[in-house]
């Protein structure tokens, strides 16, 4: 990739972008006012969130955005995977979390996450990204686990989902968080789930298009069980005991799928 393509205007909104997240992140950490209408458990994932996006995705996002300006195709990636956790992440923030004084910055990040991944997608070289990581990447390693984590994922919400609906209840979790629906079973079931399988079925069959998603998928899956595993943190902060296994399955994703996207990628973000 080079530094004249078309696209390169989307990796300039990053530090915008960068900032509002700040801004947001600093506000749910610090403003006792942010979550103030939340549910303990709801707050405490909350928190956990912001300082993981504080902590972690702040410095990927910026770091892999100078990167690919500077012509590396794999941060270009990571960058696309450190946008598609954005703009899943700050669905739930805008639309599920109650109306707080971070709410615009919500809808900046979000906005500026999407048309970012948007435009970079349209432009993105498919068939070069294909011929620098299609001969070494571990494609059936790869669109195996994909295919396992997209399983896992509706065989975990539908376990929780089904029973309430037959029961003709609310299910438990939507409860105790206080909000009024399961969000986060939204983005999983419409976007994660689907998402991580198309890109197994692509890689399976080689298609070029397969090891663009591919690493995004991956980075997307990094990045949110890293995050996932800070919620975990601040929920065990705050008194929850699941805190600490929702942060150790937090790290195991993490790390599986930190394993595959560097086996993808192979020293290639210089």
């Amino acid at each position: 990739m080079n530094n004249t393509e078309p696209g390169r205007w989307t990796l300039w909104l990053s530090f915008p972008l960068a900032i509002l997240l700040a801004i947001a992140s600093f506000g749910g950490l610090f403003l006792r006012s942010t979550y103030a209408d939340e549910s303990q458990r709801q707050a405490a994932l909350s928190i956990g969130n912001d300082a993981g996006n504080l902590a972690l995705i702040v410095p990927v996002l910026v770091s892999a955005a100078v990167l690919a300006l500077r012509g590396s195709c794999a941060a270009r990636l990571l960058w696309m995977g450190t946008l598609a956790y954005l703009v899943y992440d700050f669905l739930g923030y805008a639309l599920a979390i109650h109306f707080n004084s971070m709410f615009l910055a919500y809808c900046g990040v979000l906005g500026f996450s999407f048309y970012a991944l948007a435009g970079s997608l349209m432009v993105l070289p498919t068939a070069e990204v294909a011929h620098l990581y299609g001969a070494r990447a571990p494609v059936k390693t790869t669109g195996i686990v994909l295919v396992l984590i997209g399983a896992a994922i509706v065989f975990h919400w539908l376990s929780e989902i089904v029973p309430a609906l037959l029961a003709g209840r609310v299910p438990q979790a939507v409860r105790e968080s206080g909000l009024l629906t399961e969000g986060v079973a939204v983005l999983d079931l419409a976007f994660g789930a689907p998402a991580c399988t198309i890109a197994a079925i692509l890689l399976l069959r080689r298609k070029p298009l397969g090891f663009v998603l591919g690493p995004i998928v991956l980075t997307f899956l990094v990045l949110s069980s890293l995050v996932l595993a800070a919620m975990g943190i601040g929920m065990a902060w705050r008194g929850f005991q699941a805190g600490y296994s929702l942060s150790a399955i937090g790290l195991g994703i993490a790390a599986g799928s930190a394993v595959l996207l560097a086996l993808s990628l192979r020293g290639k973000l210089r």
